[in-house]
């Protein structure tokens, strides 16, 4: 008897930005996800991060960490320091959860592995763009000092990078989530993706993008007094990483 089809909403990069993961979890109860995996980076840049965490811990069936989450929450662990406003906006109880989630998540969805980690298989901070070299593009499926003795994964999803892709080679498949309120990739709307299991086992990815109040979540940033705040709007209007334009 053939296994019943999951689909799974996975959202990544939210980076205080709760107008867009609102619209997001919105738009995946629409689309029929039975699950939401969360990808890292709740926090940083945007102004609500404390909001964003208590969504996330209601919505989200599985949280792994990012490196903003890490350089904010366990500063120790980090190369990096997030700035100290970020912090004091999050409070006690969300900072010691956000320091306590995982490095990664596994399950089988039809009759593959699937892995999700934040940035790559060896740490929040390392960061693997598209179009990486074979040797690269294999060890994210690999088990490692982070990921501990696991087994080798069928399918990687990950986020960290702003932008949404899928690379498969040799049966095995690499994806990346996009960002969920802070995309660069030129289009300023929230970014996610659905992974669906389908009856037959296999397994297929769709990226999915929803528009959301912009203005407003800039307003929110304004009256919040944000680092960077110039550098954050320009972002959300435009979808372009600052650094690089």
């Amino acid at each position: 008897m053939a296994a019943p089809s999951q689909r799974i909403a996975i959202v990544s990069d939210m980076h205080g930005n709760l107008t867009a993961l609102e619209a997001v979890l919105a738009d995946a109860r629409r689309r029929g996800a039975d699950a939401v995996w969360c990808g890292g980076d709740l926090v940083g840049k945007g102004p609500r991060g404390r909001a964003v965490v208590a969504l996330a811990r209601e919505a989200c069936d599985v949280v792994v960490r990012g490196n903003w989450d890490e350089a904010v929450a366990a500063p120790e662990r980090s190369p990096w320091t997030a700035p100290a406003w970020y912090r004091d906006e999050l409070g006690a109880q969300a900072l010691a959860w956000l320091a306590s989630i995982p490095f990664h998540h596994d399950a089988v969805l039809g009759s593959r592995l699937v892995r999700l980690f934040h940035a790559s298989a060896d740490s929040v901070h390392h960061r693997v763009r598209s179009g990486a070299d074979d040797a690269t593009f294999d060890a994210m499926f690999e088990p490692t000092d982070a990921t501990g003795a696991v087994a080798r994964a069928d399918v990687v999803a990950y986020g960290d990078l702003h932008d949404q892709w899928l690379d498969i080679r040799r049966g095995r498949s690499l994806l990346n989530v996009g960002s969920a309120g802070n995309e660069l990739d030129g289009d300023p709307t929230a970014a996610y993706a659905l992974l669906e299991a389908g009856d037959a086992g296999e397994l297929s990815v769709q990226f999915v993008r929803v528009p959301y109040d912009v203005e407003a979540e800039i307003a929110i940033a304004r009256a919040a007094g944000i680092p960077f705040l110039e550098h954050w709007i320009a972002e959300l209007r435009s979808g372009v990483d600052q650094r690089r334009a």
